[in-house]
């Protein structure tokens, strides 16, 4: 007996539907391969593009900062003619300076660039913008052949446009507290010192150092200006205070300045050494989140160490910050009034607005002292002080801070610039 023969109907279309299966997915994972080829293309492309307009808005600003250099420096030209041709006049004052005397703590005018013509895109744009198509030369007596006519090509991009924005921000860094100078020669670091503690007088700030932080280390204000200053300083010897000399009040102690720093996970020593950037500071001990959350915005690394602190910021908390440092007491309850606050701020805008030559610091004393505030003695003029000695009027250092788009793409750069015969040397750089 024959077996019954074997049915092979339908396997062709079982085959064919495995194939068609298998190359469906072979198409869909090489196309799916491509799109996020393309995409990670356009987004390297984007942000290329986004870190040179960063790095462009650096440029100009640097620029820019050149030229408020020049005008700085135009200043101290006009302020010594007009003393030379004031000095036969005795007697008279002008803007509370003898007149015929160039203030020593004035040399610029009061016009800065960097706060007037703003470093963006859309301003650069409208100021590239233009047409030069309607451009006619001049006749010519004898005319001059002409040339060929060349296709006419279409231009991809005007002069000056660009894909994406741009835009950057320059803030004066000789305006805030320069918390190097802790490690200086002289007076200098007596005055940083007072200025450090009328930063952190007011009594809202007492729960950053109530508070533990996370080493489990309670730090009261006086503690964290000497860990800074045991931090940049060359020796190993913790820094102590002398209450009895207000000029030099630092002095040597006798404990180790790393026996804090043993006891944290992971232990380290103190740097020895000046600080290279303002977040080296969260090594310091006692400065932490809610330390640099409250002062970091008034603190500084870069300045020279010997420049002074310039009254003339637009900041209300450092303006606020520089009361309380003229001030004989920081925690006079009179230097909690807001309404007399906001009438020494109020003055303090009105005197720049209308000075030409800015506004210097014994302009800054004398409204304090018009409005009954008791004066530091090495600052109050009627008790021998100078107001050089706690502040200035001038800056040479100044923060850029851009941003450059490209779509969803954004990139930023940090840089820290000082005045020099060029555009500017270069302290500080930093690309997020």
């Amino acid at each position: 007996m024959r077996s019954a023969p074997i049915q092979h109907r339908g396997v062709a279309l079982i085959l064919v539907l495995t194939t068609i299966a298998i190359l469906t997915s072979i198409g869909v994972d090489f196309s799916y391969s491509s799109r996020v080829s393309l995409k990670l293309a356009e987004n390297l492309r984007d942000e290329t593009r986004a870190e040179y307009l960063a790095k462009s808005a650096v440029n100009l600003s640097r620029l820019l900062l050149h030229f408020q250099k020049q005008v700085d420096q135009l200043g101290g030209q006009v302020l010594g003619i007009a003393g030379s041709a004031l000095g036969g006049a005795s007697g008279a004052t002008t803007g509370g300076q003898p007149r015929g005397a160039t203030p020593q703590a004035m040399n610029n005018l009061g016009i800065r660039l960097w706060q007037v013509l703003p470093i963006d895109s859309n301003a650069f744009g409208a100021l590239l913008s233009g047409d030069v198509a309607g451009l006619q030369l001049p006749e010519r007596e004898t005319p001059v052949p002409l040339a060929p006519p060349r296709e006419k090509r279409a231009v991809a991009h005007a002069f000056g446009g660009f894909e994406g924005s741009f835009h950057a921000n320059i803030v004066d860094e000789n305006s805030r507290i320069n918390v190097q100078a802790l490690d200086n020669v002289g007076t200098t670091p007596a005055a940083v010192f007072t200025q450090l503690r009328a930063m952190m007088a007011d009594p809202k700030y007492d729960f950053i150092f109530d508070e533990e932080d996370a080493n489990r280390d309670r730090v009261r204000r006086d503690d964290v200006i000497l860990a800074m200053k045991d931090w940049i300083d060359i020796d190993e010897t913790a820094t102590a205070l002398d209450p009895s000399n207000l000029q030099r009040p630092f002095v040597n102690g006798f404990s180790d300045e790393n026996a804090t720093y043993s006891r944290y996970e992971p232990r380290y020593k103190a740097k020895n050494s000046r600080l290279d950037s303002l977040e080296e500071l969260f090594m310091v001990r006692g400065v932490n989140d809610r330390f640099m959350a409250a002062f970091g915005d008034r603190l500084t690394v870069w300045p020279d160490i010997n420049s002074k602190l310039n009254v003339n910021t637009d900041d209300p908390q450092q303006m606020l910050t520089n009361i309380l440092i003229a001030a004989t007491n920081a925690n006079d309850p009179a230097l909690r009034d807001p309404r007399l606050l906001q009438t020494i701020l109020q003055e303090i805008q009105i005197r720049k607005m209308f000075s030409f030559f800015g506004m210097s610091a014994q302009d800054f004393v004398s409204i304090l002292q018009a409005n009954g505030i008791r004066l530091r003695p090495e600052i109050d003029p009627r008790q021998g002080g100078n107001a050089a000695n706690l502040f200035g009027s001038t800056s040479d250092t100044f923060r850029i801070t851009a941003t450059g788009r490209v779509g969803r793409t954004e990139k930023q750069v940090t840089a820290v610039v000082r005045y020099d015969d060029a555009m500017g040397k270069m302290l500080y750089w930093k690309e997020d």
